[in-house]
């Protein structure tokens, strides 16, 4: 009950808030632009996505990240500006656990049960099985999808060449 307490509670400070700023200083966030479906299903996110995605959430756009342990992103991200993805992310880890890695250097680790804040400039590694949910600035998360899906069509290719 507490958990479902706290995931509520920064879901609700997200949407309350009448602006979010995005690594360009722009404003990302417009609460009266409401999504045709206010609530959605962890199993009706679209499952043809790299980390799938819904866009629309006045403004943000909210993502379910369920990765197995091993997974590194920073193959996934290369190409993008330092090779690190520079969306910011806000989210809550349902289940398994994250080492984030930042353009400085610095390490973080999101475990089960922590709400957390990613700054642009990250890469990471899935310590244990992962299941997060996210919500980022929709401007950001195109551009980012686009890339993953681009990245990721490229690596099979390249696997299926190597067969």
């Amino acid at each position: 009950m507490k958990r479902i307490k706290i995931i509520v509670s920064f879901i609700a400070l997200i949407f309350v808030s009448s602006t979010a700023i995005s690594q360009n200083g722009k404003v990302v966030l417009n609460t009266n632009d409401v999504p045709e479906d206010t609530h959605v299903h962890l199993d009706d996110f679209p499952k043809d996505m790299v980390i799938p995605m819904i866009h629309g959430w006045g403004g943000m756009t909210v993502d379910i990240n369920n990765t197995p342990k091993g997974t590194n992103f920073s193959p996934l991200l290369e190409g993008l500006e330092n090779d690190l993805c520079q969306v910011p992310h806000w989210g809550y880890v349902i289940e398994g656990a994250i080492e984030i890695e930042y353009d400085d250097g610095n390490k973080e680790t999101f475990k089960k049960g922590e709400a957390f804040y990613m700054k642009p400039g990250h890469t990471g590694i899935v310590l244990e099985d992962l299941l997060l949910v996210s919500f980022s600035p929709e401007e950001g998360m195109h551009h980012l999808g686009e890339h993953l899906e681009k990245k990721m069509k490229e690596m099979q290719e390249a696997q299926s060449s190597n067969d």
